[in-house]
């Protein structure tokens, strides 16, 4: 795969290990879609990108800010590099072909937090909504719609707002770590810790649970060696692994312990897999 940069967009080449359905619907992202023609668009931070194939594996993605998706969608790593050594595990042959087009995406962290604590015990139709009127309301309205708000955006935001937006429960969660993110360096210094360190001071937050905090590690951090567990997930585990434990934690342990660095690649490929229903076996 290669790409280069013309203008406001980018052309990309022979395109085995990327799709636009396999990189944003993989449960990485909520702002994203189809539009009527058919192309896929997504918008993160202030920027949207619309992804349009040209002919197979071969695409245009438009964007005011080309080097924003490039590091996004994580162009200058070599997949097949890793997909190469996944391969070595005969369980996963028949996922990797299947999840090839799927990417790490490379998010801005505090919006992946903000996220992600919305997502906690949550189904994606009402994630997506919270998530866009989270944006209506705070964002900064751009030609084509609103901005993902900035922290200090969401700084007067209140328990009152997020409830209106759906949020439930995790209203309160959201305002007590939009504070703590605006008023501290939590933001800093998390990203200088290894990863169970970082893991254990984003349980600090409200609204973060163990599932959620490996989501922002992995989604926000880009920390490969954390393996987020949710139902699909727990489903491969028993099914495909015939694994025995029921707590999350440990399952998670498993898989990070057999796959290692890999391990985050690996989860996304799995979940993109078995939540089509396919078995690996």
């Amino acid at each position: 795969m290669r790409y280069e940069i013309e203008n406001n967009k980018i052309m990309l080449y022979d395109a085995d290990t990327f799709t636009p359905e396999g990189a944003l619907a993989s449960g990485q992202v909520f702002r994203f879609g189809q539009t009527e023609k058919g192309t896929w668009w997504v918008i993160s931070g202030g920027n949207r990108a619309e992804i349009e194939e040209i002919t197979p594996k071969n695409y245009i993605i438009s964007t005011t800010n080309p080097n924003f998706f490039v590091k996004y969608f994580d162009f200058d790593t070599n997949y097949d590099i890793i997909l190469s050594r996944l391969n070595e595990h005969e369980i996963l042959r028949s996922a990797l072909k299947y999840s090839r087009g799927v990417r790490l995406l490379r998010q801005p962290l505090d919006e992946v937090i903000i996220n992600f604590i919305v997502s906690a015990n949550n189904n994606i139709p009402r994630i997506r909504n919270s998530v866009n009127k989270i944006a209506e309301k705070f964002g900064k309205k751009m030609p084509w719609g609103y901005s993902f708000p900035t922290l200090k955006d969401l700084s007067n935001a209140t328990i009152e707002d997020f409830q209106e937006f759906g949020c439930g429960y995790r209203s309160g969660y959201l305002v007590d770590t939009i504070k703590i993110l605006n008023e501290t360096d939590f933001l800093e210094r998390v990203q200088k810790m290894d990863t169970k360190q970082a893991r254990r001071e984003l349980l600090t937050l409200k609204g973060v649970g163990p599932k959620v905090a490996d989501c922002i590690l992995l989604f926000g951090m880009n920390r490969f060696d954390v393996f987020p567990v949710d139902t699909w997930i727990y489903k491969v585990y028993r099914e495909e692994f015939s694994g025995k434990a029921t707590n999350r934690e440990q399952i998670a342990d498993f898989f990070v312990n057999l796959f290692g660095m890999d391990s985050g690649y690996c989860q996304q490929y799995l979940f993109y897999y078995k939540r089509k229903h396919i078995t690996l076996r």
